[in-house]
């Protein structure tokens, strides 16, 4: 109980101090929390968006792909007639011509009963029940269209009144529900499935069912449930290795404080072993004291993550996104809570081991800067060679296991990765010190560049704090631009290999080819011809890509396919500038970790270094003198980070593209010198406010100053 309440009155007694130590873990924190919380409510989401069966389905029959119409109401029809059964629904589903609005285009629509417990439109009391000669539209196929309740569109040569725009599943084009009847009046809408209704035996209806596949309701939901589970297992699995990298950059961070912060109050400590504190207490006490600090980081993260996860549920929903409501999720709350003090707790375990060796004489007279001590070089020296020797070993298994196991490829090289990120925690300070080396006979001229090679040499470990965090997100942002660049290549050859020509009409999806030819090579912007299976179009010689679209359009029949090249590439990169905004999004939170390490790491230290600051005001160094010393620290570190960030990120950038077995192509050199710029000029600036401490501090009440 002691050893708590000097922990507890240590943190009450320095708020300031505690949110210095703790505002990195209560970033990680709050990233932690909303990545749980986002993906608790997208789980909830896709489950009922990718549950197809209605909930009253006691029995669901699936015919064969191959089966005549026909023949599938056959089997319904004996399946209706079966003991127990109380109703039988016949889904049909298929791609048919609408005109609405003026223009003719392929909707997607789907067969409803109208009302009842498997209608679609049972949760969907504004639109009412579906009737014969009705069409219920998707929110957004009705605002493409321009359509509204009580105007006519014509479907497959049948015309339908818009009854109602409801909740109808949208997959990128136009869809519709039609009544029952009305599909078959339409045609080109064959039977998919079967919905039974009723206290009947399995057996039964497999027995005049056939080769059709029939599962009970109960079993084809838990496997949709499944099936969205499965998608989603990438997608938690990506954002568990980001929110572990957040954590990660947050314990070096905390680290590096805590060994700052406890060198402060290296008399402090000394006292507390005069009067009969134990070494193990002393230990015990800092480790209690890194508990509170990750308690109470861990309650600010996650609130913080709690309200920026339900204002996207929120912003979801406003969209029509979502209609579930917002999962609070509250035993994964307490468990980022928890995660919090176990990762604060082990970043003070070498900082509360340190100072429960220090004996209580060597303590009173010890330097103020446990960063200006010693690094044991053998012991780092030897664990670093250690993990290189396995995270290469690691990087040579991943592209021959990818041949046969791609996931487990990239897993191998993303463990390699961070084998290599440890390598930089073991081996940080030695890489500050020769590029410290390196960078002095740039400081001949430049007393703030003296004073920032002075300090990043003598104050190594602290120094290699800011700049290892910075190198995991410089690096994740690196490996992302090279893979993504790696990505976009393969994407845009294959597409040129594929289409050989601006666009292609599939053969068998015409009539009369030769026809078509003829008719579109007559037009003095296309150059038509077939080859193998494909009418192959490219503009005529002096002709833009617009005028070849619009003389196609204007010459094949209305509902021919067109493939056009550019529309699939334009496809293909759209899903990759997404996938490259999400993954910056996750790289974004490891950097803005890394610059609160900056901001912290620097402040720390300012306050650690007053009355050196003020000797140097005292023996004529100016306050813009004092600031530029901050910046020039702050500079050097972020140009160390981002030069290993920029190289070992692109390194694995190509590993990643060897992964997947594709070419890297010419890297981004371009945009990878802009990441490294960037990434110095913001520390720079996220050191304004050290910066402006370092500014104040006056020589006379820093002399005096401990």
């Amino acid at each position: 109980m002691i050893v708590a309440r000097t922990a507890l009155r240590s943190v009450v007694r320095r708020p300031r101090q505690a949110l210095l130590v703790g505002v990195a873990i209560t970033a990680a924190t709050a990233f932690a929390a909303a990545a749980l919380l986002v993906a608790a409510n997208a789980r909830v989401a896709l489950v009922a968006f990718g549950m197809v069966t209605p909930p009253a389905a006691d029995v669901v029959v699936v015919p064969r792909g191959d089966v005549e119409p026909a023949s599938a109401l056959v089997v319904a029809e004996r399946v209706r007639d079966l003991p127990g059964v109380a109703q039988v629904v016949v889904e049909r589903l298929g791609d048919v011509e609408v005109e609405a609005g003026g223009v003719t285009t392929t909707w997607k629509l789907t067969s409803d009963p109208g009302a009842g417990p498997l209608s679609a439109l049972r949760d969907a009391p504004d639109v009412g029940p579906l009737e014969p000669g009705g069409i219920v539209l998707g929110l957004r196929t009705a605002e493409r269209v321009g359509v509204d309740v009580g105007d006519t569109v014509v479907a497959g040569g049948h015309e339908l009144v818009v009854a109602g725009v409801g909740p109808v599943r949208e997959f990128g084009q136009d869809v519709g529900l039609v009544h029952a009847s009305d599909a078959v009046t339409i045609g080109g809408m064959p039977p998919v499935q079967m919905f039974v209704v009723g206290d009947v035996d399995l057996a039964a209806v497999r027995a005049v069912a056939g080769d059709a596949a029939v599962t009970s309701g109960p079993e084809q939901r838990d496997r949709e449930a499944r099936s969205v589970g499965d998608t989603l297992a990438g997608v938690l699995g990506g954002l568990s290795v980001f929110v572990a990298l957040a954590v990660l950059s947050a314990v070096v961070i905390v680290s590096s404080t805590f060994r700052i912060v406890l060198a402060r109050r290296t008399a402090e400590l000394a006292l507390l072993r005069c009067v009969g504190a134990t070494r193990r207490q002393v230990h015990r006490s800092v480790l209690a004291e890194a508990a509170c600090v990750g308690l109470l980081g861990g309650l600010v993260g996650t609130g913080a993550g709690l309200g920026v996860a339900a204002g996207l549920v929120a912003a979801a929903r406003a969209a029509d996104l979502v209609s579930a409501p917002f999962v609070a999720a509250p035993g994964g709350l307490v468990a980022c809570v928890a995660l919090s003090v176990v990762a604060t707790v082990a970043a003070a375990l070498p900082s509360a081991r340190a100072a429960g060796r220090t004996a209580p004489v060597v303590a009173l007279g010890a330097a103020r800067s446990s960063d200006a001590r010693p690094v044991r070089v053998g012991a780092r020296l030897v664990t670093a060679g250690a993990l290189t020797l396995t995270a290469v070993a690691t990087e040579a298994l991943a592209v021959p296991v990818a041949r046969t196991d791609q996931l487990t490829g990239l897993a191998l090289a993303a463990l390699s990765g961070t084998l290599v990120f440890a390598v930089l925690v073991a081996v940080g300070p030695f890489l500050v010190r020769w590029a410290a080396r390196a960078v002095r006979p740039l400081g001949a001229r430049s007393a703030a560049l003296r004073l920032a090679v002075s300090n990043a040499h003598r104050s190594s470990r602290r120094t290699a704090a800011m700049t290892t965090v910075l190198t995991l997100g410089v690096g994740l942002a690196a490996a992302l631009l090279v893979a993504v660049a790696g990505v976009t290549a393969d994407a845009r050859e294959s597409v040129v290999r594929t289409f050989g020509a601006d666009a292609l009409i599939p053969v068998d999806v015409v009539a009369d080819p030769d026809a078509l030819v003829a008719a579109l090579a007559a037009h003095p912007a296309v150059d038509a011809r077939v080859v193998g299976t494909d009418i192959l179009l490219d503009p005529a010689p002096g002709t833009d890509p617009a005028a070849l679209r619009d003389a196609v359009l204007d010459t094949v029949p209305a509902g021919t396919s067109v493939y056009w090249a550019g529309d699939v590439l334009a496809g293909i990169e759209q899903t990759v500038a997404v996938g490259q905004l999400v993954g910056a999004a996750m790289i974004g939170v490891t950097l803005v970790v890394a610059m609160v390490g900056v901001v912290v790491t620097l402040a720390l230290s300012v306050a650690e270094r007053r009355q050196e600051i003020a000797l140097l005001r005292a023996l004529g160094v100016s306050r813009a003198g004092a600031r530029r010393s901050v910046a020039a620290e702050a500079g050097l570190a972020s140009a160390v980070g981002a030069t290993l960030g920029v190289v070992l990120g692109g390194a694995y950038g190509v590993l990643a593209l060897r992964v997947l077995d594709m070419p890297a192509g010419q890297p981004p050199l371009v945009r990878l010198a802009l990441l490294g710029a960037g990434v110095v000029g913001a520390a720079v600036l996220a050191a304004a406010v050290p910066m402006r401490s370092a500014g104040r501090v006056e020589p006379a009440i820093g002399l005096a100053a401990r």
